[in-house]
């Protein structure tokens, strides 16, 4: 199941975009779930960042889609968007908030389902790197690969990312085996490390950047043996 979000305030372009939907899910057999919102407003508020793929008009009345873009990407980096426009210099500025394409009014099918079946196939890819979290704010998928380690505090997850730090109540035993595929490791009770991000080793301890992190004397030598691995 693919969710999509469709942004748009002129309702005869909202229609053309869900029989557009109806025809490519009948034509590529996929099941897409479709939400409306006729404001950029409308999305951002209480936006929770399970959208797989974003339409969105960028001239509104309210919020236009630029803006609204600006607020996704602070919770979600990941989904992708695509702009629609009724003038091609308004699309330059999606580049801005980095959207994946755009659409240009009046819209054909053929354009539709080629850009379409072109962001599909990397929602496909993303999908199966991406991690979906259940944080203070709300829910929040981010990339897998720019985490550097998870910390555990009590029953606090601390997820450091290349983006910055995200708190959340997941248990570490469950990232564990989320992330094992992905060359995470535990290398004591409290941290999980992106083995792809260790800078170096020194004094039995691992370090990630300028951040020291130990490795229970137990586990040493099956960390070497997982670092040799992905060298």
């Amino acid at each position: 199941m693919i969710k999509i979000a469709i942004v748009e305030d002129e309702q005869i372009f909202s229609d053309c975009l869900k029989t557009y939907l109806d025809t490519f899910e009948t034509e590529e057999a996929v099941d897409f779930q479709t939400l409306f919102y006729q404001d950029g407003e409308d999305i951002v508020e209480n936006y929770q960042a399970d959208f797989d793929l974003i339409l969105m008009d960028i001239q509104m009345r309210f919020l236009n889609g630029i803006d609204a873009a600006r607020q996704i990407r602070e919770r979600d980096p990941d989904v992708l968007i695509i702009f629609i426009t009724s003038a091609a210099e308004f699309a330059i500025k999606g580049y801005e908030v980095r959207a994946f394409d755009y659409l240009l009014k009046p819209l054909s099918y053929e354009t539709f389902a080629l850009k379409l079946r072109r962001a599909l196939d990397h929602v496909h890819k993303k999908k199966d790197d991406t991690l979906l979290l259940h944080l203070p704010e709300g829910v929040c998928r981010i990339s897998i690969r720019r985490i550097l380690y998870v910390e555990s505090q009590s029953h606090t997850m601390y997820i450091y990312t290349k983006d910055g730090v995200r708190t959340t109540y997941e248990k570490l035993g469950e990232l564990e085996k989320l992330l094992a595929p992905y060359h995470f490791f535990r290398c004591n009770k409290g941290y999980l490390v992106n083995m792809e991000a260790v800078d170096r080793m020194e004094d039995g301890d691992c370090f990630i950047g300028r951040t020291r992190i130990p490795i229970s004397r137990r586990r040493r030598s099956e960390f070497m043996d997982h670092m040799l691995t992905i060298m």
